[in-house]
């Protein structure tokens, strides 16, 4: 219970930027922060002001969720890069991926999930829009056996899809 508190707490943090409270201008000076890692993608990330990118990557977990899968035209690039959380690594078609989640999802009979924080995010460096989402996934298979993980999930947008997901995974203690 208290890794999930601490695991609750790091994430309300990080999604600070979702609050929606705006602060007042200012300027805000050049880091000169030395840090002991250079980032080799970026560590110039903003909050992105841009809610529709949430609110695609968060439809899709509502359809996941609801096995709504068919959805997925409406916020799912043409191709997209996964990096799963087994290490396995695709680029596929929207229709090929879509196709594979519907397999795995209709080995369920339910799948609840409670998303605990997201973030949207706009790399200045890149010039690119990201959200991340953190949630706890139930899975209750037709067999009735029940799975339960928490998942962080990195979601690239582009021109208003996903076009690249990444998946951790911590796996609950039974």
């Amino acid at each position: 219970m208290k890794k999930l508190f601490t695991i609750c707490i790091i994430a309300i943090a990080l999604s600070a930027c979702n609050s929606g409270n705006k602060p007042a201008a200012t300027t805000v000076a050049a880091d000169t922060t030395v840090y002991p890692y250079k980032a080799t993608y970026s560590s110039a990330f903003t909050c992105s002001d841009n809610t529709k990118n949430a609110v695609a990557v968060l439809q899709s977990y509502k359809d996941w969720e609801d096995n709504k899968l068919s959805n997925g035209t409406a916020y799912l690039a043409d191709t997209i890069y996964l990096n799963t959380w087994t290490g396995d690594k695709a680029l596929l078609t929207r229709d090929s991926a879509i196709n594979l989640w519907q397999k795995y999802r209709d080995s369920l009979s339910s799948s609840k999930i409670e998303v605990v924080a997201w973030d949207n995010l706009h790399s200045t460096d890149k010039n690119e829009d990201w959200v991340s989402v953190w949630y706890k996934q139930t899975d209750t298979y037709k067999t009735g056996k029940v799975d339960s993980a928490f998942y962080q999930d990195d979601n690239k947008i582009a021109n208003g899809k996903i076009n690249f997901i990444s998946t951790k995974k911590q796996n609950l203690k039974k």
